[in-house]
C-alpha cells in the first residue's frame, strides 16, 4: 500500500475536507492517461469538453469529472474552473468512489 507524505503538514493538507460529486466519468486510453499523469497542468481535450459539468457549488461541494483508464484502480478528480486542464485535481481509488458520487 501507498500514501503521499507531506511535509510539515497540517490537518487541511491530509484530511478530505472537500464534498464532491463526480459528474462523469471520463476513461481514457492508458497510453494518454499516463501522459496525463505526467502532466496534469496540460491542456487536453477530454477536460475541454466537459469543462461546464466543473464548479464548486453554493453548498461549496466540488462537481467534477473522475479521469481514469480501465488498466488501473484509482483515477484523477479533475476541477478545471473553465479552463482546459486540471486546476484543481486529487487522487481517488476506484473502491471509494462506489457509485458515481461521494459526499
Amino acid at each position: 500500500m501507498k500514501v503521499l507524505f507531506e511535509r510539515k503538514a497540517f490537518k487541511e493538507q491530509i484530511i478530505p475536507q472537500d464534498e464532491f460529486v463526480i459528474e462523469k466519468v471520463v476513461e481514457i486510453p492508458i497510453k494518454q492517461f499516463n501522459k496525463f499523469l505526467d502532466d496534469m497542468l496540460g491542456d487536453y481535450k477530454f477536460i475541454e469538453e466537459h469543462k461546464d459539468l466543473m464548479y464548486i457549488d453554493n453548498n461549496n461541494v466540488w462537481h467534477s469529472i473522475l479521469v481514469t483508464t480501465k488498466e488501473v484502480d484509482f483515477g484523477i478528480l479533475v476541477q478545471s474552473e473553465g479552463y482546459s486542464y486540471a486546476r484543481y485535481s486529487a487522487y481517488i481509488r476506484k473502491d471509494e468512489i462506489g457509485g458515481s458520487s461521494n459526499g
